[in-house]
């Protein structure tokens, strides 16, 4: 099992978008361990990610994370969001989407929609794109749920556990008063 961290992670990652910007969902949740980390899932039809995460609640957290062997496709389906992705912001459009919401909330006759679905609705009619320097971008959505897909089997709950282990030797390391 081959563990990638922070940078690394991050540009394989990255580089793999960059293949394919289509079809790529991204969920957060707790960990499975109650270990104060947190786990993340990252999946396209070609790949699942096993990720911990030591915070969500600062800005450059450490990450590490593995590849496993999952059903993409049973993964990709389970998490419930739309496709995550870069997404070229031009204010015209994002106007024009954001327009269209509110004429069809005026719209008395259509039933009013939950604010999920219209964020799903003006996230599926922008296409992930591949960025580049040049332009502004809204990356997401990151899906939150209580459990990850993955964490539904004694190997994926193995793999969490060894990242934990891993996670937590990298902040002793980093930070010499850690736990």
């Amino acid at each position: 099992m081959e563990i990638l961290q922070d940078r690394n992670l991050g540009k394989y990652l990255f580089d793999k978008y960059c293949a394919n910007p289509k079809n790529w969902k991204f969920l957060i949740s707790p960990s499975y361990h109650d270990d104060g980390f947190f786990d993340a899932t990252i999946s396209n039809f070609d790949e699942v990610w096993q990720i911990k995460v030591d915070s969500i609640y600062k800005p450059v957290p450490i990450i590490i994370g593995t590849k496993v062997d999952a059903d993409v496709t049973r993964v990709y389906k389970q998490i419930e969001s739309a496709p995550f992705g870069y997404r070229k912001i031009d204010p015209d459009s994002i106007l024009k989407i954001l327009l269209n919401t509110v004429d069809d909330e005026k719209d008395t006759a259509k039933p009013i929609k939950r604010p999920r679905t219209n964020l799903v609705n003006i996230l599926n009619s922008i296409e992930p794109v591949i960025p580049s320097q040049q332009g502004s971008y809204a990356y997401g959505p990151f899906a939150f749920s209580n459990i990850s897909p993955v964490m539904k089997n004694d190997q994926q709950r193995n793999v969490s556990e060894k990242l934990s282990r891993k996670l937590r030797q990298i902040l002793k390391d980093r930070y010499s008063l850690y736990g």
